[in-house]
């Protein structure tokens, strides 16, 4: 590990959802050509001759299990293009310790589960690491006081893969908002995930919500692009499908003509389907936040996501799944595809490259960490550049109030007294309001 080297290591933790489609082809990218070629997407081209001869190394994967061979399977993916690399397959609970003191990364790329950031996040700062975390970047303002004390203690940059901020379609209407519509008096937002990642993919469900997991995205573009600041939340949320998933599998099994013991999971699983938040921010806007992760998988597009802004000239949304690409193919149905995201190309003679948001979001921290290691640069100059571990702080707090104060009103509302609790956001504290308490 050096500060001064034409040339970043990273190691990189988990390989979940997105591994294969957006992460693992990014750095595949990476690796091959650096950094310079996707510096327009973030509006960073300038830069693109003083870091073109970084090369970017990937040292080491870990996952948790050994025996289901997640860390060893991307490694040979690797392999198959990098025969001349050496990249490590690690596995164990606490694997980013044995990476981090073997292979002494410049970066940890942490794509652990939600509620398995903290931990690897603090141990890459404590031993010199910069970091680049999925979303969110942890699950309480405890942790994420925690984080940005110790980045900024170690002098170390934590970004967050915060990958809305750079879609073009939502950055173009966010960025000339104010201007075009006027003051904002409501935000509303859609972020809906397919059946499969709550009953399927996630066996980590009951450690998260849906809120938590996606609905942090448009949280981050509305604080990111307006600059407003949460100071009260109001949160309701559904259990009827996935608690009781024991029973509902069968009638899904049935619809759909398949054996229920085909289910990976059976038993019912305790998270919520949905919810729907309220916040009010600071400069008296309101923000709907709905949200869930039941989507059924016959939905035309991958994920339903809708931002919508009204404003008192005019009105903007962005239908994130609809981009005006439709297709419709014999046992695939009607579908809309969103190649803004992550789209594929491989030009004659080249190799197979991704293109788009997912990968921006990576470059973007990536190159925060090229320059304070390689151009010298201060993490204070770079603040604006990429998504901060501060930044998510009031993201992170609405996200730990909106849980408290929708399981709140969850029980009232069981026991017949409606839904009464609200949650009260200073810039550091939540209270919760409570009638009788």
């Amino acid at each position: 590990m050096t500060d001064t080297s034409r040339s970043i290591s990273v190691a990189v933790i988990g390989g979940g959802m997105f591994f294969d489609d957006i992460i693992g082809q990014s750095f595949k990218d990476l690796m091959r050509g650096g950094i310079a070629g996707t510096l327009t997407s973030i509006g960073m081209s300038h830069l693109a001759a003083d870091v073109a001869d970084v090369q970017i190394d990937l040292c080491a994967v870990g996952t948790r299990s050994e025996s289901s061979g997640t860390a060893g399977r991307i490694v040979d993916w690797f392999a198959g293009e990098f025969s001349d690399r050496q990249i490590e397959a690690c596995y164990g609970e606490t694997v980013w310790n044995d990476i981090i003191q073997r292979h002494q990364p410049d970066v940890l790329f942490v794509a652990t589960p939600d509620h398995l950031h903290t931990d690897p996040i603090m141990a890459a700062l404590e031993a010199g690491c910069d970091v680049i975390t999925e979303k969110p970047l942890c699950l309480t303002c405890e942790e994420a006081d925690r984080i940005i004390a110790a980045a900024r203690q170690h002098d170390r940059i934590v970004a967050v893969d915060m990958h809305k901020r750079y879609d073009p379609f939502v950055r173009d209407m966010m960025m000339n908002s104010e201007a075009k519509y006027g003051p904002i008096n409501r935000v509303r937002t859609v972020l809906e995930e397919p059946l499969e990642v709550s009953t399927e993919i996630f066996a980590w469900a009951e450690q998260s919500n849906p809120f938590t997991y996606v609905g942090c995205h448009w949280l981050d573009v509305v604080h990111h692009y307006l600059g407003v600041k949460p100071r009260s939340v109001f949160a309701t949320g559904q259990k009827t499908l996935l608690e009781h998933w024991d029973e509902h599998h069968v009638e899904v099994a049935r619809r759909l003509g398949v054996e229920p013991s085909s289910f990976k999971r059976q038993h019912a699983i305790r998270t919520w389907d949905s919810i729907d938040v309220a916040v009010t921010y600071d400069n008296g806007m309101r923000g709907d936040y709905s949200n869930n992760w039941i989507n059924p998988a016959e939905f035309e597009g991958a994920v339903n996501q809708e931002i919508e802004l009204y404003g008192i000239y005019g009105r903007g949304m962005v239908d994130q799944q609809d981009r005006g690409f439709r297709e419709a193919i014999i046992g695939d149905g009607s579908r809309t595809r969103n190649p803004s995201f992550g789209g594929r190309f491989q030009h004659q003679g080249g190799e197979l490259e991704i293109f788009g948001y997912g990968k921006a979001s990576i470059a973007a921290g990536l190159l925060a960490i090229i320059r304070r290691r390689v151009l010298g640069e201060s993490l204070e100059s770079l603040d604006e550049t990429y998504p901060t571990a501060a930044s998510q702080r009031n993201v992170v707090q609405v996200a730990e109030a909106a849980e408290v104060v929708a399981q709140k009103n969850f029980e009232h509302f069981t026991a017949g007294r409606g839904t009464p609790v609200t949650a009260l956001l200073s810039d550091t504290t939540i209270e919760i309001l409570e009638p009788g308490t």
